[in-house]
C-alpha cells in the first residue's frame, strides 16, 4: 500500500500546511525527510535515547521508515485533490481539511489501494 487512512489531528494538518506552503511539489523529497527526521527527534527524546543513537535511529526506520512515508504520500493525495479544486492554499479551514480527508479516505480501499 502506498497510502493509509488518514486521521484527523492536528500534526496532519500542520504536515499539510507545510506542504501548501513550501511546495509545488518539486521538492517534496527534503521536506519529507524534514518530517522523519523530526518524527525521529520525537522517538528518541520521548524515550531518552539519544538522537546520535544510529542503532535506535537505524531501528526506527526499518519499524516506521515505509508506514510514515506512506502517511506523507496521504498527505500528498489531501494538497493534490485541494490544489485541482481551485481553491487558495492558505485559505483551507480545518473544516474543509477533515471533509476531505473523510472523502478521500472514503475511497482508500476502492481506489487507492489499487493503485501499482
Amino acid at each position: 500500500m502506498f497510502f493509509c487512512e488518514l486521521k484527523k489531528d492536528e500534526k496532519t494538518f500542520t504536515y499539510l500546511k507545510r506542504y501548501i506552503h513550501e511546495l509545488s511539489l518539486e521538492n517534496s523529497v527534503k521536506i519529507d525527510n524534514e518530517f522523519q527526521k523530526k518524527e525521529i527527534e520525537i522517538h528518541c527524546q520521548l524515550n531518552g535515547i539519544s538522537i546520535h543513537d544510529c542503532n535506535e535511529i537505524s531501528k526506527w526506520v526499518t519499524e516506521n521508515g515505509k508506514p510514515f512515508r506512506n502517511y506523507l504520500n496521504s498527505i500528498k493525495i489531501v494538497y493534490l485533490v485541494w490544489h485541482c479544486m481551485g481553491h487558495d492554499w492558505e485559505d483551507i479551514t480545518w473544516k474543509e481539511f477533515c471533509l476531505l480527508e473523510d472523502k478521500i479516505n472514503s475511497v482508500k480501499d476502492t481506489v487507492l489501494d489499487k493503485i501499482y
